[in-house]
């Protein structure tokens, strides 16, 4: 096959891929698809490996594979895999990630012989269960969590098994998801036809050949990157807050080893299973760990089989991202899943600082969690609904190694993200929205600002009962898990508070604007947890939740002054922020005053040190020296601060000499977990931050647990 044509075929395949999510999203009845692109697609070889994915949710794309495993081991024989079958599935023990990601895959036959599979997922919903919505927060095991599906055969031999559909249906609360589940058949049915369509033009050999190959170059060249990048060990901690029905604190801790051609992602040391919904199953564990490898080191590679040929996971059973029967996993993605994510984002990001060639592709975290905001009830129109509130895939971008974050970029599992306007929530459901913003301070300070977040507010709207139900699942609330990168710090926590007796109808009944900002909203103001179960809310009830910003790189007081008072200027940053963790002092009328913030930084370093006057910058690398960091450079075994030239440790340990500063995380900005620890009365988290003992320069920043193990680096040179 001559390279033209191989092309030709490729890139049909990867728009089959994409022209299925396209016909999901347009035929879809659910929100959480239709407006923020919760799904995914793939097209996989006979033996499942993956070939090529839509540009969409990817960790649902990963864990398809798993999920046609479990077809053929369980379905095989009986009741057989034909022509024109569809299976549906949604079980995490199966292969789904969790219970709300309701996935359908189908072989593909051509001449008679299986030629591909096809799988469309796609988050529902609801799912039944004793929460609306599909985040069974008081969960103890997975039967409570709604419907379980094994791979069943939901279309047979071309026809859709009418007593399956109704036993689906019969289990949710909103009729809308019968339209989705027929939308992901519809997609299954693109595929094919397309599949079809490129056997009958170039043969099917041709087409199997092209789906192999493209397997074996995507590896082929993932190892050649891998071969330029430092072989080292690094060491991520990362935490999950509350499981539902307390708030215990959960560790996922990774040690990333980079040798040769190879990763192994080791998560030997993670917590036990959770009690409550926060835990994944080992699909979820998988599906974080290529999501985080796929973003960080393969941006510019079609992702398929050829990166997890290249990967090595070694994890116990029975820990909180790769739980065993029957521990409940409704809220996998949004708790472990997208925290392991962060360990993979963490230890990638250092290892990619430490490449001569790829250091500019190193990236802070992105928004650090996620969440799962539910309203339940009738809706205006007159219909039961369930409603999730997706703004949240706004979240900030991490700050990069040469320009900031992207402000409500995206979050970082999504490819394609993309949140609903206010008016269209409005206008399908009964609720009001009084604001909807950026959310100042949100994004992680550095030299590099991390993306910021945003914040909102919303009131039961012309509901026909007068009142509905609300839920919410989130994680990082009482710590910040968007982690800087090269002494940036965290972005903000998330935070979710219910206001009664607001006033808001009584005002708009007297024709008067209602608040728009969360300081403005009369009331009575209750901190709620970052798992809460439904409670009703109604007339002059506010729920206000934001999310958790993006982190960021490089010290914040080697910000430009410049940049840091156009920030202010356009609400990114307060005036407070631009002083006490920028260094930077502004005038009056809102100008920058120089000779100021060059006073009012070297007192920030000084007082880092403790008082003593810092050593002037200037450095001057060695020949053969190596950059590791931001400010940090290895020469001859040993590591120098960039800034001044002081050693500071050695290849093993980069930081063992620098001077460690503990402090809350409110240092980092507000709304760094603070709320939550005055809830609970307890701080169980710090910000550690490492500087230079000589000039101050600040090279880390982590958000600590008392007792937890620390990240580390080990370069092997």
């Amino acid at each position: 096959m001559n390279p033209v044509q191989f092309e030709v075929i490729w890139h049909r395949i990867l728009q089959i891929a994409d022209e299925m999510g396209i016909h999901y999203l347009r035929c879809s009845g659910s929100q959480t698809v239709v407006t923020g692109n919760d799904g995914a697609t793939a097209v996989m070889l006979p033996d499942t490996s993956l070939v090529a994915i839509g540009p969409y949710i990817a960790t649902q794309s990963n864990v398809l594979p798993l999920i046609v495993q479990s077809v053929q081991r369980m379905c095989a024989d009986n009741p057989g895999i034909q022509e024109g079958d569809i299976f549906i599935c949604n079980d995490p023990y199966c292969g789904a990630i969790h219970h709300a990601d309701v996935a359908v895959v189908a072989p593909v036959f051509i001449e008679g012989a299986l030629a591909a599979w096809l799988g469309v997922s796609g988050h529902q919903l609801d799912i039944g269960g004793m929460e609306a919505g599909g985040f069974a927060i008081h969960a103890v095991d997975t039967h409570q969590e709604g419907l379980r599906i094994p791979p069943v055969k939901i279309v047979e031999r071309g026809r859709l098994r009418q007593d399956i559909f109704r036993w689906v249906m019969n289990q949710v609360r909103d009729p809308l998801v019968g339209l989705d589940v027929k939308a992901q058949l519809a997609a299954i049915a693109v595929g094919d036809r397309g599949l079809k369509s490129l056997a009958r033009r170039y043969g099917r050999e041709a087409l199997d050949e092209v789906m192999r190959r493209s397997i074996d170059y995507v590896e082929r060249r993932f190892r050649e990157r891998l071969r330029g990048l430092p072989d080292g060990r690094w060491k991520e901690v990362q935490f999950i807050d509350h499981d539902g029905h307390a708030p215990e604190i959960y560790r996922i801790e990774l040690a990333l080893t980079k040798k040769a051609d190879r990763l192994t992602f080791d998560y030997t040391g993670t917590s036990p299973n959770a009690r409550g919904l926060i835990n994944s199953a080992y699909s979820g564990l998988l599906a974080g760990v290529l999501c985080g490898t796929y973003i960080q080191l393969a941006y510019d590679l079609p992702w398929n089989k050829g990166i997890h040929n290249c990967i090595e996971i070694i994890s116990e059973s029975g820990t909180v991202n790769n739980c065993a029967y029957p521990a409940p996993c409704s809220m996998a993605t949004i708790s472990a899943v997208i925290v392991t994510i962060d360990t993979v984002f963490g230890a990638i990001g250092r290892m990619l600082l430490a490449s001569a060639g790829l250091r500019g592709e190193a990236m802070a975290m992105w928004t650090g969690s996620s969440m799962g905001p539910i309203v339940a009830g009738t809706s205006q129109h007159g219909h039961p609904f369930v409603y999730t509130e997706m703004s949240h895939f706004a979240g900030g971008g991490g700050a990069r190694t040469y320009k900031d974050g992207v402000d409500t970029g995206g979050i970082v599992f999504n490819t394609t993200p993309n949140v609903a306007n206010v008016e269209e929530i409005e206008n399908d459901f009964p609720l009001l929205y009084l604001f909807r913003r950026h959310l100042t301070d949100s994004g992680g300070p550095g030299k590099y600002r991390g993306g910021m977040s945003a914040e909102l507010a919303y009131v039961a709207w012309r509901a026909p009962e007068g009142w509905l139900e609300g839920s919410f699942a989130g994680t990082g609330g009482e710590m910040p898990n968007a982690i800087g990168l090269s002494g940036g710090l965290p972005g903000a926590a998330i935070r979710l508070i219910g206001i009664s007796g607001s006033g808001v109808h009584d005002a708009l009944d007297r024709g008067e604007m209602p608040p728009s900002r969360l300081e403005d909203i009369p009331g009575r103001r209750e901190a709620l947890p970052v798992k809460h179960p439904r409670r009703g809310f109604g007339r002059n009830d506010v729920w206000y939740h934001n999310w958790q910003g993006a982190a960021g790189y490089g010290d914040p007081i080697e910000r430009s002054p410049e940049a840091v008072r156009r920030d202010v200027e356009a609400g990114a940053v307060s005036p407070a922020c631009a002083r006490d963790i920028y260094g930077v002092v502004l005038t009056s009328g809102g100008g920058l005053d120089e000779a100021a913030t060059r006073a009012w930084r070297e007192a920030l370093r000084r007082a880092r040190l403790g008082g003593a006057d810092p050593r002037a910058m200037s450095f001057h690398p060695p020949a053969g020296a190596r950059r590791i960091g931001e400010a940090l450079w290895l020469a001859e075994g040993r590591t120098r601060c960039g800034r001044c030239g002081e050693p500071l440790g050695t290849a093993t340990e980069p930081l063992e000499s620098s001077r460690a500063i503990s402090g809350p995380t409110e240092e980092a900005g507000p709304v760094r977990g603070e709320m939550y620890q005055a809830l609970y009365g307890r701080r169980l988290f710090s910000l550690r931050r490492q500087v230079c003992p000589a000039c101050g320069a600040q090279h880390e920043a982590r958000v600590v647990r008392e007792g937890a193990p620390l990240p580390a680096s080990r370069l092997e040179m």
